[in-house]
């Protein structure tokens, strides 16, 4: 039982898939394609015999008329006779009778029933042969009424548009059947072959979904629809990837960063409690958990400011002036380095392209904040604004220790600390404010090395950056 249960299921999985379908519509289309395809052949062909066969008859008509008017009725009979005699190429049949029907002349041995009227008329009839003996044969004969109702019948064998048509009702039934076959093999044989993709994707998706998330579709490198497809899939896969380990790296990191000061502010209150501190302690007390939350604040404005940052999407961008916004940051910036004893040198050109204003300044911001310091006393940062036809080019360089090659991708990422004392101040999230803003005005985020220091740069190509032309 289970054997035929598991027989009935594949039946009717089979009945039910695509390719079965897919098979089946291709074979309608080479059973329309092929009929009338034949179709047009046929009836072509037979109009061509049967034109050429009514010039003949008429020419032979034409002629036996033309004994008629000049010798009547006895002139047509002679005529006739005479034309039997003759050794004729195409082999025409006669008839002349008299208002009764009677044959007068001719070699049809009566006048068809069915032929009442004058003009063309097919029908098989009793014929004699030049041995004198008659048969049936598919005649095609021209009825012309005479004067004092006798009437005249010029006709040829029709029997080469009865056998075409013979064989265009065979050839067309035999080429329905092969095309059928071949057309279901073939066509399901090849809708197997293109749902095979379909089900590499299923399977690929399924085990995507159970969290093997390095899992790709295949690329045949044809460049055909289904490698397009499959690489945005893969891509698709690549940023669900990205999104789930930022946020596992967001989630630890933000995780740490909350738990330290959280850690240092319930010590001191613990330590002015068993100390039973002073006055004056407790204000110390106050004052250096107040700078924690504040710093716990500020990381947590960053983090709502990465998330606006991803959810950025292009139907809220507008006309904006980068050089400009270059600009602003590079004069809030400008006391800072001064400060510091870092030279901040600019060279910025004009560049108009869509984009978020508040998402560009931000990243503009981070890059010189990152700069600035990271570079030592006497150190210098560069800021570059470049446009082409169809690029524009941000570029900020420092003289400090840069990233080695095998961290600047860990640099990226959210939470990301490099230093590993924390010397420096920060979240960990300047950069991946930065990556972020590149990726979602589709440009692309490169470190490099400044030897020394360290060159980022972030490319905005195609039409979304265009020189601006000075409003």
């Amino acid at each position: 039982m289970p054997a035929i249960v598991s027989m009935r299921s594949e039946t009717g999985s089979l009945a039910r898939s695509a390719a079965l379908r897919g098979a089946l519509w291709i074979t309608l289309i080479a059973l329309i394609t092929t009929g009338a395809a034949l179709t047009l052949q046929y009836v072509g062909t037979a109009r061509l015999i049967e034109a050429r066969q009514h010039a003949l008859v008429d020419d032979e008509a034409t002629a036996l008329l033309g004994r008629y008017r000049d010798g009547g009725v006895l002139g047509v009979a002679g005529a006739i006779e005479r034309a039997q005699k003759l050794p004729r190429i195409n082999e025409f049949f006669y008839l002349l009778a008299d208002p009764a029907g009677t044959p007068l002349a001719g070699n049809l041995v009566a006048w068809p029933a069915n032929v009442e009227e004058p003009g063309y008329h097919t029908f098989t009839t009793e014929v004699v042969s030049t041995g004198g003996q008659p048969r049936q044969r598919r005649v095609e004969a021209r009825a012309v009424l005479l004067e004092g109702g006798f009437r005249l019948l010029v006709g040829s064998l029709s029997d080469e548009q009865w056998v075409l048509r013979e064989r265009y009702v065979s050839s067309i039934l035999w080429s329905f059947l092969a095309t059928g076959v071949l057309g279901l093999l073939l066509g399901f044989w090849y809708s197997r072959r293109g749902l095979a993709f379909l089900a590499a994707a299923t399977a690929t998706g399924e085990r995507f979904l159970a969290g093997r998330l390095e899992e790709r579709l295949p690329v045949s490198g044809v460049g055909d629809e289904y490698d397009r497809l499959a690489e945005t899939i893969n891509r698709s896969f690549e940023e669900v990837e990205r999104l789930v380990s930022s946020l596992r790296a967001a989630t630890d990191g933000l995780a740490h960063d909350l738990k330290t000061p959280l850690t240092r502010i319930r010590a001191r209150l613990e330590l002015a409690q068993i100390e039973n501190a002073t006055t004056g302690r407790l204000r110390e007390v106050v004052t250096e958990s107040r700078q924690d939350l504040d710093g716990m604040l500020r990381l947590i404005e960053k983090v709502l400011t990465l998330a606006r940052a991803e959810e950025t999407g292009g139907a809220s961008f507008e006309w904006v002036r980068l050089d400009t916004i270059v600009a602003e940051a590079v004069e809030l910036f400008e006391p800072v380095a001064e400060d510091k004893g870092v030279r901040l040198l600019a060279q910025i050109n004009p560049v108009r392209m869509m984009g978020s204003p508040t998402l560009l300044a931000q990243a503009a911001t981070n890059l010189l904040d990152n700069a600035i310091k990271y570079t030592p006393v006497g150190g210098e940062v560069r800021i570059s604004l470049e446009s082409g036809e169809e690029f524009a080019r941000l570029t900020v360089a420092d003289t400090g220790p840069g990233i080695p090659a095998e961290l600047r991708e860990k640099a990226l990422l959210r939470f990301a600390r490099l230093d590993a004392s924390r010397s420096q101040p920060g979240s960990g999230l300047g950069l991946s404010i930065v990556s972020a803003a590149a990726r979602v005005h589709r440009g692309m985020l490169t470190l490099s090395a400044g030897n020394p220091g360290l060159v980022v740069e972030i490319s905005f190509k195609s039409v979304a950056a265009k020189a601006a032309s000075v409003d």
